[in-house]
């Protein structure tokens, strides 16, 4: 009995987590969770008699989700593949991969740093998950790029923090502003930033 009653809970999360990412919190519907779960939505008050536990319970399984299967793995993928790569390629590829990741996992993403905003414990959670463990990896890409001689002594999380603000403020740019953005295509904006952030924009 008790299997059964973890089976279904189980069914309820994955089903919210679904309906979550496709139309984020406010716009879903317990009827709608209930029916991709294949349950009654009376079985779901039962475990969540609230739409807003439901959703706590369904964000500690997207973050879990989200920041080891989805983020991290496929980082780590991304700088496996590419370890023999010029820092450039490096560099372009993971770009690729953390757009290709926003674009797939949009409604996931806004869900979670919403939530974030009001939940501490989701918050902990997320940077535990996510930034934690992403930060050493970016990290050691910094330190390759000193001891080859190719970057300055400079602090290697500062220059990673650096990096990643390009990235995101870039994403969400075309994401939110899209008409102001001049690039029609993604890789030669790309091939900008990358350019920016390893040489300046000072000339020489």
């Amino acid at each position: 009995m008790k299997r059964n009653a973890k089976e279904t809970e189980k069914k309820i999360l994955q089903a919210a987590i679904n309906i979550f990412s496709k139309k984020g919190f406010s716009a879903a519907t317990t009827s709608e969770i209930a029916k991709e779960a294949k349950v009654a939505e009376g079985t779901i008050f039962k475990y969540y008699p609230k739409k807003k536990e439901l959703l706590h319970a369904a964000m500690v399984e997207m973050i879990e989700l989200f920041g080891e299967s989805i983020a991290i793995d496929s980082l780590k993928k991304v700088i496996q593949e590419n370890e023999d790569q010029s820092i450039e390629i490096i560099l372009k590829a993971i770009v690729l991969d953390r757009i290709t990741l926003f674009q797939d996992h949009l409604q996931l993403i806004k869900v979670i740093f919403y939530e974030m905003q009001f939940h501490k414990d989701i918050k902990e959670l997320f940077l535990s998950k996510v930034s934690k463990n992403g930060i050493p990896i970016f990290a050691q890409i910094f330190e390759k790029g000193k001891k080859q001689g190719q970057f300055k002594d400079i602090n290697s999380l500062i220059a990673m923090r650096s990096f990643m603000g390009m990235i995101i403020f870039m994403l969400l740019q075309r994401e939110f502003l899209y008409k102001e953005n001049a690039f029609e295509n993604i890789e030669e904006e790309v091939d900008v930033l990358i350019d920016i952030f390893l040489n300046g924009i000072k000339r020489g």
